[in-house]
């Protein structure tokens, strides 16, 4: 059985998806309290650190055959695509420009992190996984390069790909974990040890259906970018004649076709808890008693009650959100920013006012984010928003575990 070790291991959703491919947990290591006791809650025993990752001395951490690590998604660059100047360089090459070096708290795992726990356990490494948004490749395209040319430095070869967790589905030997509810972009990687000699393939292919061909496993098609390095994001509203650099969508793999096609995917309704009530639009913010919603908020519900026609459905606060139907995945689940997705149950009447509205509770983010019923977390709400936010998508971690353990060595 190979080991893994989870640097930043948050809310273990990276633990759980190793687990789920049969590694067995070497260690844990959390500046975050309530991160440490989750990752004690689901594997007991394990060895932990709480520390910031940054302080840590890795010599000081077990060895493991696998590190996964991913540096924190929103310090480095925003979920909900906002780049202002006050967040941090993908990698912390350095000061950021407009903010002192002293602002940034103890907050996250750089992306030097894995390479100094892999520099003195060199020895006992096969690869090092993890996963952040596009942006981490594509910002600063030449620090980006730098990073992996340390890696070759050190004897691994990397691999990325470019995936989107409404249309990862994995097998395990509890059964199949299909797509999760949720459009979560990620661009993930293997650095694997070149005297391995094989690399994993991480290329996604979603059950879709074709127009032509009926049922098939699609295929990443990228509009003007015929070669070289495919990162970027799942568009489905993108044009087949889009000259697009960062965008893809799917294409029938079957020769003389390749006709687009859309993945099968998993609506939000099927994680939310149906006895879980809200309150009337009308009354103003729960948070904010006598205070209405702002205009835009009230836009988003109108418009999902003309275009849904009484059928409940969930708005997202945030930039380009609007109303998703509950057969369809929402956008990005996220830590920061507070509560960002909202479930709407229009009434008999039929106005904004009367509408029954409430957040998506944590239970429900966690089972868009792949975390079974199951799964323990540690903390109050806040943490517990805070660690199911900032996961590794299960599902996605387990596809990147099974993948990466099929080329290491037994």
């Amino acid at each position: 059985m190979h080991t893994s070790g989870h640097l930043f291991s948050g809310g273990w959703g990276d633990g759980r998806g190793f687990m789920n491919a049969g590694y067995a947990p070497a260690f844990g290591a959390n500046h975050h309290p309530a991160s440490v006791a989750t990752a004690r809650a689901n594997v007991p025993g394990i060895y932990v650190r709480e520390a910031a990752i940054q302080t840590i001395d890795m010599r000081t951490l077990p060895s493991c055959q696998v590190l996964v690590g991913s540096p924190i998604c929103w310090e480095s660059t925003p979920a909900g695509g906002n780049s202002q100047a006050r967040v941090q360089d993908e990698l912390d090459f350095g000061d950021n420009q407009n903010r002192k070096r002293s602002d940034w708290g103890q907050t996250r795992m750089t992306a030097w992190e894995p390479v100094r726990y892999v520099e003195v356990h060199r020895r006992d490494v096969l690869a090092y996984c993890g996963e952040n948004v596009p942006g981490f490749a594509t910002r600063n395209r030449r620090l980006f390069d730098a990073w992996l040319a340390v890696w070759d430095a050190l004897d691994f070869y990397p691999t990325l790909a470019s995936v989107n967790a409404a249309h990862i589905s994995v097998e395990t030997p509890d059964g199949l974990l299909g797509p999760l509810p949720q459009y979560r972009d990620r661009l993930v990687w293997a650095m694997v040890r070149k005297d391995i000699g094989r690399v994993p393939d991480l290329r996604p292919r979603p059950a879709s259906i074709c127009p032509n061909c009926g049922p098939v496993e699609g295929i990443q098609h990228w509009p003007g970018k015929p070669g070289g390095r495919r990162v970027g994001s799942y568009n489905p509203r993108l044009k087949a004649d889009s000259k697009a650099r960062q965008s893809y969508y799917y294409v029938c793999p079957t020769e003389r076709c390749h006709a687009r096609v859309e993945p099968i995917t998993r609506g939000i309704g099927e994680v939310i808890d149906p006895d879980v009530r809200g309150h009337r639009f009308g009354d103003g913010r729960r948070d904010r008693p006598g205070v209405p919603y702002e205009d835009a908020t009230r836009a988003r519900v109108e418009d999902g009650l003309q275009e849904f026609g009484g059928k409940p459905f969930v708005i997202t606060l945030r930039n380009h959100g609007g109303a998703t139907s509950l057969d369809a995945p929402i956008g990005t689940v996220t830590a920061q920013g507070g509560e960002h997705h909202y479930l709407v149950r229009p009434t008999a009447d039929m106005t904004v006012d009367g509408c029954e509205y409430r957040p998506l509770k944590n239970p429900e983010k966690a089972r868009a984010q792949g975390f079974p019923a199951h799964h323990p977390f540690a903390g109050s709400e806040t943490d517990i928003g805070l660690q199911v936010g900032n996961a590794v998508a299960v599902t996605v971690a387990t596809f990147v575990a099974q993948r990466t353990k099929a080329v290491l060595p037994v």
